[in-house]
């Protein structure tokens, strides 16, 4: 561990599902604000381990770093991928991130005033339906969530990465791929409410974060954030030129899936970013630092 920063193991337990996690703190005794990270989705352990790339770890220990503690964990369908297919999105992003919040407000150490939920991506997405359902909630973070509707993600995904001119039938015939392989998250992600609304609607402090070299939640959901969260003025916005959708930099215009191969780590300006919010909690208006290098800032109106 680097110095300053300890750690110990743990398990998130839903009924009969247990999941490998593990708590992160600063150095001494507390209490802590405490961050619960939830995934993105597809069967990912706690680091959020993506080709060499460790986000969810990269985050976890720049925090301890500043101050704050978190708890990270194998999502269900990594610790029990011969059931991935039979688990729904509600199973493993919904049930098991309010048993995280229930542990993460039980721990001694942690400033139960100050638990704030973190989603990447998927977790982003559907951060507002968790916090709706758990009171321990003191705060959000909204890292590249999708705020349109998934059908529409999902497609534009697709045909970013189809082939110039591939046409509307094709398009379709890869989204019928994906469905197939995953018929209950499919399912889940296509009811999947308007998160933005549901966030406006819990009138909770928000931070919603968006990479602009992002081709999987781009700069369209972002804006749809700002535009849905424009009057609350507990609401964040930051948005950073050179990040992709895990929070690595890169050079091209738009990111690729290649660069998810290319050994990175979460820049200290975004960490900075998050640490700032979470430390603020304490029924006022989020305050964050002056824009750094990396990022674009924006705010609710009062």
């Amino acid at each position: 561990m680097p110095p300053g920063v300890e750690q110990r193991a743990d398990t998130v337990v839903t009924g009969r599902w247990r999941m490998p996690a593990v708590i992160t703190y600063p150095a001494g005794e507390g209490p802590f604000p405490m961050v619960v990270m939830v995934h993105g989705s597809g069967p990912l352990d706690r680091d959020e381990t993506i080709g060499p790339n460790h986000p969810f770890r990269d985050i976890a220990l720049g925090l301890a770093r500043r101050g704050v503690a978190s708890l990270r964990y194998d999502k269900r369908t990594y610790a029990y991928l011969a059931s991935a297919k039979a688990i729904s999105i509600y199973d493993e992003t919904i049930d098991d991130a309010l048993t995280a919040l229930r542990m993460a407000f039980a721990d001694p150490k942690a400033d139960t005033a100050r638990i704030v939920l973190l989603g990447h991506s998927l977790g982003g997405t559907l951060a507002p339906l968790i916090a709706a359902r758990s009171a321990a909630v003191g705060g959000m973070v909204v890292m590249a969530g999708a705020a349109r509707p998934m059908a529409e993600v999902v497609g534009q995904q697709l045909r970013y990465l189809s082939p110039s001119g591939a046409s509307d039938a094709y398009i379709d015939t890869l989204a019928g791929r994906v469905k197939a392989a995953a018929p209950q998250y499919f399912t889940g992600l296509m009811a999947a409410c308007s998160p933005a609304d549901s966030a406006a609607a819990l009138s909770r402090p928000v931070l919603v974060m968006q990479g602009e070299r992002d081709y999987q939640v781009t700069m369209a959901d972002f804006r749809l954030w700002q535009q849905r969260l424009g009057g609350c003025s507990r609401a964040v916005f930051r948005s950073y030129p050179k990040l992709n959708h895990l929070f690595l930099e890169g050079d091209n215009a738009m990111s690729n899936p290649v660069e998810y191969n290319i050994p990175g780590t979460v820049p200290d300006y975004v960490i900075d970013d998050m640490a700032a919010f979470v430390r603020s909690l304490s029924g006022r208006r989020p305050v964050l630092p002056p824009t750094g290098p990396g990022g674009k800032s924006g705010a609710g109106r009062r």
